[in-house]
């Protein structure tokens, strides 16, 4: 089970890249999305905000984690790499065997699983 983490905010909002990253991991066989309840709120990292408000975004990073923990997705999918290692920190945290990954490497693995069967 995979969720939609983050569509990323560069590409969501500057880029207006939105379905298209969806219809890619819903094209991988045998992996199913399940979009988390609210996939456009900040995991906050937010460029430096992570560095420069680590108190504040920490907190950020927990909401968007309770968000996780209410899926059974045990990878959470990415386009931004700010995103992807504030989105690893958290699965780290929580201990439970989740993952993050940016949405190519959730790609190459599929086509490398593919490849071998």
């Amino acid at each position: 089970m995979l969720c939609q983490g983050l569509s990323g905010k560069h590409m969501t909002n500057v880029q207006r890249v939105i379905h298209e990253p969806r219809r890619l991991i819903q094209s991988i066989p045998g992996d199913e999305l399940e979009e988390l309840a609210d996939p456009d709120f900040c995991c906050g990292s937010a460029g430096i905000y992570n560095l420069v408000q680590y108190e504040e975004s920490m907190k950020i990073l927990d909401r968007k984690m309770t968000d996780v923990n209410a899926t059974s997705a045990k990878t959470i999918v990415t386009t931004n790499p700010g995103c992807l290692l504030q989105m690893k920190y958290g699965a780290e945290k929580m201990s439970d065997g989740s993952r993050a990954v940016h949405l190519v490497e959730l790609l190459i693995e599929a086509g490398a699983k593919a490849k071998s069967q």
